[in-house]
C-alpha cells in the first residue's frame, strides 16, 4: 500500500514556486542598472513565440534596444490561428488553444490589448467500442472516484519528501496503487493522455497531480480569444515594432566575450548586452554555444521529451454533433474531439481532433485526404453522415516541426525536480525561458510568464517587485 501520510512541512505549489524561481534562476548579477551613464542596453531575443514576444515587450517598455530573431517565416511559434478558404470567418487553433481561469497574465494581457475572452468550456461525451454516451451518462467507478478525491486532499498536505517520491511514479502506476480498476485506468488514459501528449504510463505522477489539483475545474480549458489566439501575437509584435523582429533567421551560434553576446543567424551577426533564448530543449543542440553549455545542462536538454501531437481541424458543412459545448473522449485514432468554433456564427463548424503518441505518428504519415477519411469515419457511431459533411482538413503534426520536435514538453518519472532546475539556469548572460520551464507548463500562460520574468530580471523590475 502506498504511504500517503502527510507531513508538517509543505513544498510550494507550482504556482507559488514560479513567483520566486523565474527571477531567482536568472540571478542578480544580470540586472543592468538604469543609472549607469552609457548607451542604451540591448538584448537579443531568440524566438518570436509568445515567450519571446512577451520578453521583448517588457524590454521595450524599459527602453531597451531589442532584436527578435525567429527561425520561421512567421511569428507566433506554437500559436497559430487558422481559417479555411471555404469559410475564413470561422477561426480554429492549430497550436496553443486555451486560456485558463487561473492564467492571470494571459487574462491581463488580453484585457490590456482589448481582446475579448469567450467562454469555451466543454461537456464531454464518451465513445468506446462504438457506443456513444452523452455527458452525465458515463463516469469512473465509485471506487476510483473515492480514491481520487482522497488523494486530492492528501496531495495538498504533501511535503518535499512526498512530492519527490510521487515524482518517481508514472501516473498509471500511481492511480493503480491508490485503487483504480483496470477499466478505470484505461478510461483515465484516454482522458488524460490528451493533456500530456503521451500515454499516462510515461508521465510523472507529480506532474500529473499538480496539473489536475492546482488547476481550474475545467483543467484550464476555460477561454479562447475572440478572433483567434494569434491576435495576441500580433498585438505584442505591434508594440515591439516590426522593424525589431526578423523572421527566417535560424540561430547557428551564440558567442560570449567581454560581457557582450554575439548571435549568428541567417549569415548575420547581432551583438547585444544580453540574450533571452526561447528555443525548446529538444532543439537546443542545433545552436553552438561559445563557451559551451555546461555538460549537465546539455544532458538535461537531451533527456527532456516533447509530446507527439497532431491537431487535425476539419471543416464540416453542418454542426452534426449538436451541442455547442460538444467534446468527445474516444478510443479511436484520435483520443479527443472538440468543437473549435463554439458560439461562432453560421451553420458550418470545425471539429478539432487531437491524436497523441503513436497514433499521432500514424496520422502524420497519411496524406490530407486519407487523414480526413480516417478521422471522419471514426465518427460514424456519433453520426453516420459525418464523412459526407466534411469539406476540408488542416493539420499540424507538431512532432514533425523542425523547430520544436513536439507540441510541448512532458516530464517523465523522476524528471520534474531534476531536469527543470538545471534547464532554468542562465548560461552567462543567456537566459532560458519557455513553457517547458514554467509553472503552467504546456500552456501559453507559462510561455508568457517565463518570458516576462527574464526580461524583468534584466531591467530590474522583478527586483523592485520583490522589494515592494
Amino acid at each position: 500500500m502506498v504511504n500517503t501520510r502527510p507531513t508538517e512541512t509543505r513544498t510550494p505549489t507550482r504556482r507559488e514556486f514560479l513567483k520566486t524561481a523565474g527571477v531567482a534562476a536568472v540571478g542578480a548579477p544580470l540586472v543592468f542598472s538604469p543609472y549607469v551613464q552609457r548607451h542604451a542596453y540591448s538584448c537579443i531575443v531568440i524566438g518570436a513565440g509568445l515567450s519571446g514576444l512577451a520578453a521583448a515587450h517588457v524590454l521595450k517598455q524599459a527602453r531597451w534596444d531589442v532584436t527578435v530573431l525567429e527561425a520561421r517565416e512567421r511569428i507566433g511559434g506554437r500559436v497559430f490561428s487558422f481559417g479555411f478558404k471555404e469559410n475564413p470567418e470561422l477561426i480554429c487553433e492549430l497550436g496553443g488553444e486555451w486560456v485558463g481561469d487561473s492564467h492571470e497574465r494571459m487574462k491581463a494581457l488580453c484585457h490590456d490589448f482589448g481582446i475579448t475572452l469567450k467562454d469555451h468550456r466543454f461537456e464531454a461525451s464518451l465513445m468506446r467500442d462504438g457506443v456513444v454516451k452523452r455527458p452525465g451518462q458515463w463516469d469512473f467507478s465509485p471506487q476510483a472516484k473515492a480514491a481520487f478525491e482522497k488523494f486530492r486532499k492528501t496531495y495538498h498536505t504533501y511535503g518535499p519528501r512526498e512530492r519527490l517520491r510521487l515524482d518517481q511514479y508514472d501516473w498509471w502506476t500511481w492511480l493503480e496503487e491508490i485503487g483504480f480498476t483496470e477499466d478505470d485506468l484505461l478510461l483515465r488514459d484516454l482522458q488524460d493522455s490528451t493533456d500530456f501528449g503521451e500515454t499516462i504510463r510515461m508521465v510523472s505522477a507529480y506532474a500529473a497531480a499538480a496539473e489536475y489539483f492546482e488547476s481550474s475545474p475545467a483543467n484550464e480549458m476555460d477561454y479562447k480569444m475572440e478572433g483567434g489566439n494569434s491576435r495576441l501575437v500580433n498585438a505584442l509584435s505591434g508594440r515591439i515594432g516590426n522593424d525589431s523582429i526578423h523572421t527566417g533567421m535560424p540561430v547557428a551560434n551564440i558567442k560570449q566575450r567581454g560581457g557582450r553576446i554575439t548571435v549568428t543567424a541567417g549569415g548575420r551577426n547581432f551583438v547585444a548586452d544580453a540574450c533571452i533564448c526561447t528555443v525548446p530543449a529538444r532543439t537546443l543542440d542545433k545552436i553552438k554555444f561559445d563557451p559551451p553549455l555546461p555538460a549537465a545542462q546539455s544532458a538535461a536538454a537531451d533527456k527532456l521529451q516533447y509530446a507527439r501531437i497532431i491537431k487535425n481541424c476539419v471543416l464540416f458543412r453542418e454542426r452534426f454533433w449538436g451541442a455547442e459545448d460538444f467534446s468527445l473522449v474516444s478510443d479511436v485514432t484520435s483520443h479527443y474531439y472538440f468543437h473549435s468554433t463554439k458560439t461562432q456564427p453560421g451553420k458550418q463548424g470545425i471539429l478539432c481532433s487531437y491524436a497523441i503518441g503513436e497514433k499521432a505518428d500514424v496520422l502524420a504519415a497519411q496524406n490530407a485526404q486519407r487523414r480526413s477519411e480516417i478521422i471522419t469515419q471514426d465518427l460514424l457511431p456519433l453520426n453516420e453522415h459525418a464523412p459526407k459533411f466534411a469539406l476540408n482538413i488542416q493539420s499540424v503534426a507538431w512532432q514533425r516541426d523542425v523547430y520544436t520536435q513536439g507540441a510541448y514538453a512532458f516530464y517523465r518519472p523522476g524528471q520534474w525536480f531534476k531536469l527543470r532546475p538545471i534547464l532554468q539556469q542562465p548560461h552567462g548572460k543567456v537566459l532560458f525561458v519557455g513553457e517547458h520551464l514554467a509553472d503552467w507548463q504546456g500552456f501559453m500562460e507559462g510561455a508568457v510568464v517565463t518570458g516576462e520574468a527574464a526580461a524583468g530580471a534584466l531591467t530590474g523590475k522583478s527586483r523592485a517587485r520583490r522589494a515592494a
